[in-house]
């Protein structure tokens, strides 16, 4: 397969993770460890898609702080473009994930410098995004921006990331015409508005006739479905060690538009995103080196 030429709008952040052996007693001062990674749901995606051999250009909006030059001399390091990328007055964008060791964290993200981006921003990198093959942007992007991204991106293929559960219905209003979704089961009930009760089948079927051609869905502690017009197919979590779950996602939606591009199976896809997925988790880092290693598992 030919390195496609992909561009990827969204989210670079600083993730902050912060985690105790200590009783959790919020509002006091516990011992733990504390650590910085580079990260957002785009940039993730972008770094991920370029360890898969793609030509990748991410176009985000970082702080004009060191936070944002070492987040994206982190990406570029990684193989991904980033010198269209905004330097905006201020601070770049953190996720902040604080809680017991091996318990579920508490979480918050403010992706404000992607989030201000404009559809008049979009005027600078009009031809690039123009020009690519496959255009991927996560929900950091306000729902306007996206409608302008998705008019400027008409001619190419479509990828949408749902990013949380807050932020899905950002997407609502691109669903139609989107190439892939990707997202977890909770997104997905944000996107569709349906009733928790159903499946992950049905939730990818809900997808389709918003005119989404196909969704890609994580559920059941980390298995991947894949939802087409013809099918619906499955691939389990493997079970391995779960050192640290971010980024696990993003790296089932780059698969997903690997094997798009390759013109691979959905049952293909969904085992070697199962694969990524279990690679990930076993990593402290949000996209460890060896993704690549999995295209031959």
């Amino acid at each position: 397969m030919n390195r496609a030429n992909i561009v990827v709008v969204g989210g670079a952040l600083v993730d902050v993770r912060a985690t105790t052996r200590a009783r959790w007693r919020p509002g006091q001062s516990l011992p733990g460890r504390a650590r910085l990674l580079a990260g957002g749901a785009g940039r993730n995606v972008a770094v991920d898609l370029a360890r898969l051999g793609h030509r990748v250009t991410l176009l985000t909006a970082v702080g004009d702080d060191a936070f944002g030059e070492w987040v994206l001399a982190v990406t570029a390091e990684a193989g991904v473009d980033v010198t269209h990328a905004v330097r905006r007055q201020g601070h770049t964008g953190l996720f902040v994930a604080v809680g017991p060791e091996g318990g579920e964290p508490w979480c918050v993200a403010d992706a404000r410098p992607v989030e201000v981006l404009s559809p008049a921003d979009l005027d600078p990198w009009r031809e690039t995004i123009a020009e690519a093959s496959v255009v991927v942007s996560d929900a950091n992007v306000l729902e306007p921006t996206h409608q302008a991204l998705a008019a400027i991106a008409a001619d190419g293929a479509r990828v949408l990331l749902a990013v949380s559960v807050d932020k899905a219905p950002r997407l609502r209003g691109v669903l139609q015409g989107a190439t892939l979704v990707a997202c977890n089961r909770a997104e997905a009930l944000a996107l569709t508005g349906l009733p928790p009760t159903l499946s992950w089948q049905a939730l990818g079927t809900a997808l389709l006739t918003e005119g989404v051609e196909r969704a890609v869905l994580t559920h059941e502690r980390g298995g991947v479905g894949i939802v087409t017009g013809e099918e619906a197919v499955s691939s389990p979590a493997l079970d391995v060690p779960v050192v640290d779950a971010s980024g696990a996602g993003d790296a089932v939606a780059a698969i997903a538009v690997h094997a798009l591009l390759a013109g691979m199976s959905p049952e293909r896809t969904a085992a070697l995103a199962a694969a990524a997925a279990a690679l990930v988790v076993q990593s402290e880092d949000n996209t460890p080196t060896g993704l690549g290693a999995v295209l031959h598992s």
